[in-house]
This record gives C-alpha cells, sequence and structure tokens, in this order.
C-alpha cells in the first residue's frame, strides 16, 4: 500500500499551524519517514521553555517553519530524513546519512542556518547553508566519488 502524499495539500494544510504563508507550487512525492518527521517537527510548538528541565528555550516558530519546508525540499530529491530534534538555544536539526558520513542541518531564527558534514562520527566541515552549500554537500554526502550522472 502506498502511503506517501503526493500533493501540495499536505504541506499547506499542515503548516498552517506553524502560521507560514509559504505555498509550494509543484506536487511533491513525501515518503511516510518524512511525514513522520514533519509530524515530529510539528510537535515541537507543543514544548515549553524549560522542555529538558535545563532551562531550554522553547523551539522558535520559524526555526519550525523552515525545518519543515527543507523536509519538503528534501522529499523532492527522494532523500529521507534520519533525525529531527529540538535545541536548547532555539533551534532545529534536521539529519540526514549516507551510510558513515551525515549532515546535520540547523535552522535558527536569529542567525544564519548552517550544515555541518561528519563521517565516521569525525567533524568534517561547517558552513552558511545557501543553494550553492545545500547543493555541494548534498553532491558529498549522496554522490562522493562524482560518479552519479543523476545527480
Amino acid at each position: 500500500m502506498d502511503t506517501s502524499t503526493t500533493n501540495t495539500d499536505f504541506f499547506i494544510e499542515n503548516n498552517l499551524e506553524l502560521n507560514t504563508s509559504a505555498v509550494y507550487s509543484k506536487k511533491i512525492t513525501i515518503s511516510e519517514n518524512n511525514r513522520k518527521h514533519i509530524f515530529t517537527l510539528k510537535s515541537f510548538l507543543n514544548l515549553q521553555s524549560n522542555w529538558d528541565s535545563y532551562n531550554a528555550n522553547k523551539p522558535s516558530s520559524i526555526a519550525l517553519t523552515k525545518s519543515v519546508s527543507f523536509v519538503q525540499r528534501l522529499s523532492e530529491r527522494g532523500i529521507d530524513v534520519f533525525f529531527v530534534a529540538p535545541t536548547a538555544d532555539c533551534d532545529i536539526i534536521v539529519e540526514i546519512k549516507n551510510e558513515a558520513a551525515n549532515l546535520e542541518f540547523i535552522f535558527s531564527e536569529e542567525v544564519d542556518d548552517k550544515i555541518i558534514a561528519s563521517c565516521n562520527g569525525i567533524f568534517n566541515s561547517e558552513a552558511v547553508l545557501n543553494e550553492t552549500t545545500y547543493y555541494a554537500y548534498l553532491k558529498w554526502l549522496i554522490c562522493p566519488h562524482g560518479n552519479c550522472p543523476d545527480f
């Protein structure tokens, strides 16, 4: 049974609680895995200050909106999210993996979003998230040897 979503209704309907006016104009398929992560991200809206009992701040609705949109964007490429989490600083982490390599995307309300790359648990590099770094880091993760004609 195919449980994927193939239209923009899912994005618009499920982002209303995030108070975003973002609208996707193309149809996308969202895997069941990514849908679960979107619902998890949305659940962070219910966290209160001190949610971790160590004085963590409530997640930023802006960071949440950006992270949900990002999971949508990954879905366009058929990439599944591995992990999502709030941070104590109001940010949201979205992680993707490929074997021993992983990328952490950190979405923030007040500073630039960033990417952190690691392999075998060892820090590799970090950059501000923009179109160029998004593409370059995904290519590093998915096509490390450059022999991927469909990338």
